[in-house]
């Protein structure tokens, strides 16, 4: 019996220490990378101060510095990308670095067919951007792309008025209006407002793209910045310039630029003692005056129509 006993508790103690531990749950060593989400880091832009419109062509503009223009320490200061322009998007907000970093901030109206050719507005001392709205929005009407600018010590572009840059900062203007999306880089035309004016003929002499420009209320030497011998440089691209009577030296300097042109040239004087876009305050033909000159010398592109299938 006791044997019996024993031999059962034997067999017992043998299955015992036969099971096997259970397994242990999977665990995970070391961190765990999860892909990173996409962010927006939106620029927000600098508010455009009181006496931005002041109308004296002697003021400055509101020195708005930007920040943003600073590259951070020990960052490299690459130039600032601009928006490519969608098909849907009609304004949109483009930024350019100047040669000392300083951002300027303009708006592309973009067209609806395209390749269209690029328009560059450059405004007067002691206004900004907005002074062509109207004027942008008419030639976007028509198939062209726009872009309007703010020039540095202006707007919302901010910065210190200098006027040794501002050569430098228009040339860059041209060359990234040239590469946007829609673009024809081959036909784009300048139309500027007295300084405005001197720099588009200086920048459009020296771009072999540039078809036409377009001059309100130009000087032979604006701030140093001289036009006589741009338009030499223009050579026999067209040119329209108009004035009104008694503005200074206008509508002389006018004359003179007119008379030195070598192609296709127009100038308009008007009675009233306005320069620059002021001109379109007493003189709002001017409006249909140049879109009509534009259209005949460098036409915009016209919308394909799909034929409709008769029912």
């Amino acid at each position: 019996m006791k044997r019996g006993i024993l031999i059962l508790l034997l067999i017992l103690f043998a299955a015992a220490c036969g099971e096997e531990e259970p397994e242990a749950e999977p665990t995970l060593s070391g961190p765990t990378a999860l892909p990173a989400s996409p962010t927006i880091d939106p620029v927000s832009l600098a508010q455009e101060g009181s006496s931005i419109r002041d109308p004296g062509v002697g003021e400055m503009g509101v020195s708005n510095p930007t920040q943003a223009a600073l590259a951070a320490e020990g960052e490299p200061e690459n130039p600032i990308g601009t928006v490519t322009p969608q098909p849907t998007e009609a304004e949109l907000p483009v930024l350019i670095s100047a040669s000392d970093g300083l951002v300027l901030r303009g708006t592309f109206y973009a067209a609806a067919v395209r390749p269209a050719p690029g328009v560059l507005l450059l405004h007067q001392r002691g206004s900004d951007r907005s002074s062509w709205d109207v004027l942008a929005q008419r030639l976007q009407a028509l198939n062209y792309a726009v872009l309007a600018i703010d020039l540095r010590g202006y707007g919302e572009t901010g910065g210190a008025e200098d006027w040794t840059l501002a050569p430098g900062d228009v040339r860059a203007t041209l060359q990234q209006l040239a590469t946007l999306s829609g673009v024809s880089p081959e036909r784009i035309v300048v139309i500027g407002a007295s300084v405005g004016a001197n720099l588009g003929l200086n920048a459009c002499a020296d771009y072999s793209g540039c078809m036409a420009a377009v001059l309100l209320s130009p000087g032979l030497d604006y701030r140093g910045i001289t036009t006589a011998e741009a338009v030499a440089r223009l050579g026999f691209r067209p040119m329209l310039i108009a004035a009104g009577e008694n503005d200074r030296n206008n509508p002389a300097d006018s004359v003179t630029l007119d008379g030195s042109a070598a192609g296709d040239h127009q100038l308009v004087i008007y009675p009233e003692n306005a320069h620059g876009t002021a001109l379109f305050d007493v003189r709002p033909e001017l409006l249909d005056l140049i879109v009509n000159w534009l259209s005949v010398r460098v036409a915009p592109p016209v919308p394909v129509l799909t034929p409709v299938p008769p029912t």
